[in-house]
């Protein structure tokens, strides 16, 4: 009973949020051209990590829905890093843009 009252109880909202959310927006970057994916990938995202960390410490790396993701750094100068450096790269066989997260799409 004592642990369902800590982790929010059968009512509550449960132990918390986790993934891009948790960063703050002027330390995460948009990701836009992955690989589609049907579900969660726990292994392609640990090599988008890896791949993004070419451009600074990546603390998080997320594939999502639609070929997006995104990405979260320690530093505003790592995103920005990521932006000039990865913007363009390849991964698993496509072609990524990088910029950073809340910017609006070029057209």
């Amino acid at each position: 009973m004592m642990m369902q009252m800590m982790m929010g109880g059968p009512y509550g909202k449960g132990a918390g949020k986790a993934g891009l959310i948790t960063f703050a927006n002027d330390k995460k970057v948009y990701i836009g051209g992955l690989p589609l994916t049907t579900a969660p990938d726990v292994e392609l995202n640990k090599r988008l990590k890896e791949h993004m960390n070419k451009a600074g410490a990546c603390l998080y790396a997320e594939v999502g829905r639609g070929q997006k993701g995104g990405a979260a750094f320690r530093t505003r100068e790592e995103v920005a890093n990521a932006c000039a450096l990865l913007n363009g790269s390849e991964f698993e066989g496509c072609t990524l843009v990088v910029e950073a997260w809340g910017k609006p799409p070029q057209a």
